[in-house]
């Protein structure tokens, strides 16, 4: 196999490119199948057309009758008789039980009834529905006209008959489901009631409270109370730890003009006042003690006072000065009894403020409990209250719903009426256009549906491209054109006017001598095929003449000992040959014949003999191709089929290459592929593979304008080929 270049992205140019391959080699194969099938697709879609005709001829005479009907609106009571219409809530019901086998049935039976002496027929019956209506078509289809319209007429008559049937039934069914419901009701309500007052008979606080939890109310007040003592206790224990600070507080709200709380002690501030002033204008709350507490701290204000006075004056040590200091200290002497007395007062009013709390803190649980209770039946009191109304309400409007729906249901009309009768039978001819088209459709669906099929098992290759997808790694050297000719194709010849045919082969040689062979050219070339019956003989023979026609003198050898035709195509004698020149009964060169071709020889066949594989692997070969490489610039070799025989695989790996010949639309890929793997564990070096017949309108040569480049060649150019010895390649 050829090594491929590796290029920037390479590996992404690679998958798109066999991508590519691949869509074009379907399409390609697809497109030559269609070529050369198409006569099947006529068949089939010829036998579809045939079958649809039989079966529209063969079929019986056929009458059809239709009637209609029409689903239309009702009458409605509510409060006024009204007209509804209805659209789609039961056009499917009414299409299924028209049809339906026991619809049918009860339509025969009633034929019966009516026409005893009447002989059955069978009568197919199709429902449709008119598109963007209410009106359905009932086709009845039959072998006898007067029954088919007879029979469509009882089954319309069934079907009104029944739709009635179902109404009255409907209507018995829903009036005792609505009594049924008002008995529960009634029920209900009754039972909600009796709970109501049983209830309030036990429970008369509720007609004392008139419906308030008066509790609740009490509790709130009572805590109200007690977060009232609560801070007046907090404020006592605070004045017992400061009386000084207390007894200040209670001087400035004294003399402020505020009405001090009693439980609150406070002092007056040191504004300077007497203490009789104190005494008279803000005494209101205050206790003796603390009042006298406020008259002594004023005294000793005046005192201090009048002191500072004196010694503004007078020394320490005067008697004035003296006297009154220890009037001072008798006075303060006599504040600090206040106090302890105020202390003392505030002690007990702790204690007193204690015990109301206490008494409250018992009063507020009592009443809590009283609450929840009360609020637990004045609850459910309102719950059965609300459960009676509830009940009371769906008795009547149920009541009221059953005293209206018998006259709401007298007053509807049905829905689906017979808008025609069956008309009469009259005879049917099917429409041959429609079933011939669906036939032509359905052979060549058919036709296609095989040849796919028959494709997919087929692994026969029909283009380069598909080649190329099977074999990506297999370098091909040339495409040989089909020739499209009766008979046996002549070899090509000087100026041959088959020009594509002829260039193609120029390719193949361009390719063999520019092919880069890493290291020396080949001189001695084998070509070899799959199977027989590829053109290998021929595609060899005009190698041969257009590599000497280039001017190279070339050997041309038949080495398919077994079947081998090369001298037949160059009109030469079979023998003598290679198969002699092999047992040593002559030598090589006394074999070789001259062709008409200048620069190319012959070497035939000679005589079939067993055993060639063995004569293959001589030492004998060996030297006859050293000597024929010598003496002539190619040796070309043309072999049996590789897996007809073992001669080929057995002489390929003593030549410089072998060129692989595949048959275009002929030979089958799992062979091709088996022969080259045969070859490549003989270790033999494959130099490239040429497709033989390629068919010119493909798109291998289309692109490059191949097939119309040497359809008109000028005169010139004709003559100047003529003359020319050597084609120029």
């Amino acid at each position: 196999m050829e090594q491929n270049l590796t290029l920037p992205g390479g590996q992404v140019q690679s998958s798109t490119l066999n991508r590519i391959h691949e869509a074009s080699a379907k399409f390609q194969r697809y497109k030559i199948l269609l070529r050369r099938r198409w006569w099947f697709l006529l068949l089939t879609a010829s036998i579809g057309v045939c079958v649809q005709a039989l079966t529209i001829t063969g079929k019986p005479q056929i009458f059809r009758s239709l009637a209609k009907l029409v689903a239309g609106g009702r009458m409605v009571a509510n409060g006024d008789l009204q007209w509804q219409e209805q659209l789609q809530d039961f056009y499917g019901t009414i299409i299924e039980t028209i049809e339906s086998a026991e619809m049918i049935r009860k339509a025969r039976e009633r034929l019966h009834a009516l026409y005893p002496d009447l002989k059955d027929s069978d009568v197919d019956i199709r429902v449709a529905q008119t598109k963007g209506s209410a009106i359905f078509n009932i086709l009845a289809t039959g072998a006898e006209p007067k029954y088919t319209q007879i029979f469509l007429n009882a089954l319309l008559d069934e079907f009104i008959s029944f739709r009635q049937s179902i109404r009255e039934q409907a209507q018995g069914k829903v009036l005792s489901t609505f009594l049924q419901e008002v008995v529960n009701k009634q029920k209900v309500m009754e039972e909600k009631a009796d709970l109501l007052a049983k209830f309030c008979s036990a429970n008369n606080i509720l007609t004392i409270t008139n419906g308030q939890n008066e509790s609740a109310y009490f509790l709130t007040q009572l805590k109200a109370q007690r977060e009232t003592q609560r801070t007046a206790l907090a404020e006592i224990e605070l004045a017992l730890d400061n009386v000084k600070g207390a007894m200040q507080e209670r001087e400035r709200q004294a003399n402020s003009g505020g009405a001090p709380n009693a439980s609150k002690p406070t002092s007056s501030s040191e504004s300077g006042q007497s203490a009789g002033e104190a005494a008279g204008s803000g005494n209101k709350g205050l206790t003796i003690a603390e009042q006298d507490y406020l008259r002594t701290k004023g005294q000793i204000t005046m005192l201090k006072t009048k002191k500072r006075t004196l010694l503004d004056t007078f020394k320490e040590s005067h008697p004035q000065v003296m006297e009154i200091s220890q009037e001072i200290n008798g006075h303060e002497a006599l504040l600090k009894e206040y106090e302890t007395q105020i202390q003392d007062e505030m002690r007990a009013q702790r204690e007193s403020i204690n015990r109301m709390v206490v008494v409250l803190d018992k009063q507020v649980a009592e009443r809590e409990k009283e609450a929840i209770e009360l609020g637990a039946k004045l609850a459910e009191h309102k719950k059965l209250q609300d459960e009676a109304t509830v009940a009371k309400d769906a008795y009547q409007k149920m009541f009221e719903r059953a005293e209206n729906f018998q006259n709401m249901f007298n007053t509807q009309s049905d829905y689906v009426a017979v808008q025609e009768r069956a008309t009469t039978a009259s005879e049917h001819t099917d429409d041959w256009k429609m079933p011939i088209i669906i036939g032509l459709i359905v052979g060549l669906g058919a036709g296609v549906i095989i040849l796919l099929l028959f494709d997919r098992l087929d692994d026969r290759m029909n283009s380069f491209s598909e080649f190329q997808a099977l074999f990506p790694g297999e370098a091909v050297l040339g495409q040989i054109p089909e020739q499209r000719q009766r008979g046996d194709v002549a070899l090509l010849r000087p100026n041959d006017d088959r020009h594509l045919y002829a260039e193609a082969f120029r390719t193949i040689r361009s390719s063999i001598l520019f092919k880069n062979w890493n290291g020396k050219a080949p001189k001695t070339i084998l070509c070899t095929s799959a199977v027989p019956n590829e053109g290998k003989t021929t595609v060899t023979s005009n190698l041969a003449v257009t590599m000497a026609l280039a001017g190279a003198r070339v050997l041309l050898a038949d080495c398919d000992l077994r079947r081998g035709g090369v001298s037949e195509l160059f009109k030469l004698p079979a023998t003598p040959g290679l198969s002699e020149a092999l047992r040593g009964k002559l030598h090589w060169r006394d074999a070789v014949q001259e062709t008409s071709i200048r620069n190319l020889d012959l070497l035939a066949r000679g005589d079939v003999f067993d055993q060639t594989s063995e004569m293959l692997l001589s030492k004998t070969a060996e030297e006859m191709l050293k000597e024929m490489g010598d003496e002539y610039d190619y040796v070309i070799f043309d072999t049996a089929p590789v897996l007809v025989a073992d001669d080929t695989a057995s002489f390929a790996p003593k030549l410089d290459t072998v060129l692989f010949i595949v048959r275009m639309s002929s030979t089958m890929a799992r062979l091709t592929g088996k022969a080259l793997d045969l070859l490549y564990e003989r270790q033999v070096n494959v130099g490239g593979v040429i497709l033989n017949r390629s068919s010119s309108n493909l798109k291998e040569y289309t692109y490059y304008n191949y097939a119309s480049y040497y359809y008109a060649p000028s005169k010139t150019s004709s003559q100047s080929t003529a003359t020319a010895p050597v084609a120029k390649s």
